[in-house]
């Protein structure tokens, strides 16, 4: 990690970065080709758009802002889905809670983002009480709240995870798909990505991920609205930026691999603004 002076310079992806592209790759090549071939009605499907700015990938929740293009929507969203897939396949194994959270970010970093130190907050366990949807809210809002602290463009961020939550309860499908990643056997596993585009390019991301082991999740309850007392709630944050100049080197190859491996994961998008 560094500073945020530091993480407006161009970077480029990094040797590991390139070895998880040519192991990702090479992991590809026995697998059956009709497996995950993409037609263009799916590519049309898997882009985001400015009516549909929101998107559930998996136990995944992405906001985007006003100010971001679709251009850039679309490279922050691929270095996700990436990062996403390498930090599932390291973690499979490992109970950790934390392991998820720091694979996913080492993924980032080696794609070529920063992450300024000062603007995170460390992976924990805390108590919880309440709705889990008021519980994961605050979660979301601290760690927004230490970019601000170091960073005040960071602020935008706020909004965006507040409205992209909100138009999510609008959207009963979309809740039952997310509620169905997010609930796993042993309680609720998952991270919410508002992103935006600052006034000098960079691609804006906060990073917040949520893991509670429980076996009182399941059954005709959401995990939103399920209450909770007094639970151990294991929490992460921490606030990425990009310079979307730097995606042109990784570009072809983790389009290849995402155009193999996006059914691997269930998606929707919505609109996080309802008119």
């Amino acid at each position: 990690m560094e500073s945020f002076e530091d993480s407006s310079a161009l970077k480029g992806c990094t040797d590991l970065g390139k070895a998880r592209i040519a192991r990702a790759k090479a992991l590809l090549v026995n697998a059956p080709r009709a497996r995950g071939l993409v037609g263009s009605a799916d590519l049309a499907a898997s882009s985001p758009t400015k009516e549909l700015d929101a998107l559930v990938l998996g136990n995944s929740l992405i906001g985007y802002g006003d100010g971001i293009s679709l251009e850039n929507m679309m490279i922050i969203e691929n270095l996700i889905s990436f990062s996403k897939l390498e930090a599932d396949h390291e973690t499979k194994n490992d109970p950790n809670p934390a392991a998820w959270h720091r694979a996913f970010i080492n993924c980032m970093l080696d794609m070529g983002c920063s992450v300024p130190i000062h603007a995170s907050l460390e992976y924990k366990k805390q108590s919880g009480s309440g709705t889990m949807k008021n519980i994961v809210t605050s979660i979301v809002q601290a760690g927004i709240a230490a970019a601000v602290a170091a960073i005040p463009g960071a602020t935008v961020l706020s909004a965006v995870a507040d409205s992209t939550l909100t138009a999510l309860e609008k959207e009963p499908d979309t809740v039952k798909l997310f509620n169905y990643d997010v609930v796993t056997a042993k309680g609720v596993k998952l991270a919410i990505l508002p992103c935006e585009q600052a006034k000098n390019g960079l691609i804006i991301v906060s990073f917040s991920s949520i893991n509670h082991e429980s076996n009182t999740f399941g059954g005709e309850v959401l995990f939103f609205d399920l209450k909770v007392t007094n639970v151990d709630i294991y929490q992460g944050s921490n606030y990425l930026t990009f310079n979307p100049f730097a995606y042109a080197e990784v570009k072809d190859d983790i389009e290849s691999v995402l155009g193999l491996r996006r059914k691997e994961m269930r998606s929707k998008r919505f609109a996080r603004h309802r008119k």
